[in-house]
């Protein structure tokens, strides 16, 4: 996981791609990317005083960058098996409908 940084004068370096130049310079090929989004916590606090100075937002998120070095089918089977639970959606209290008869 890897979030952007700023520079001394407060621009972003664009960490995310420089990241992926440095692994793809190595030969691991940039394979996929997803967002994290972690809890906003004490964000809106700490963020306010310099988004009044100079409107710089709060990050509530973090990059994950995923490679491969070779075959993307090979490195899957020597990953192995995925487990996962269920997933659950929101409780709402209402059932879900069987079928279109039942709407």
């Amino acid at each position: 996981m890897i979030g952007d940084v700023r520079d001394a004068e407060g621009f972003f370096v664009n960490l995310p791609g420089l990241t992926v130049e440095a692994f793809e310079a190595a030969g691991a090929r940039f394979y996929n990317d997803a967002i994290l989004v972690t809890a906003v916590g004490s964000l809106p606090i700490r963020v306010g005083r310099q988004f009044t100075a100079a409107r710089k937002l709060g990050r509530t998120h973090q990059n994950v960058l995923l490679f491969c070095k070779g075959d993307p089918r090979k490195a899957t089977e020597a990953c192995g098996p995925v487990e996962f639970g269920e997933i659950e959606g929101p409780d709402t209290g209402d059932e879900a409908p069987d079928s279109e008869e039942d709407q």
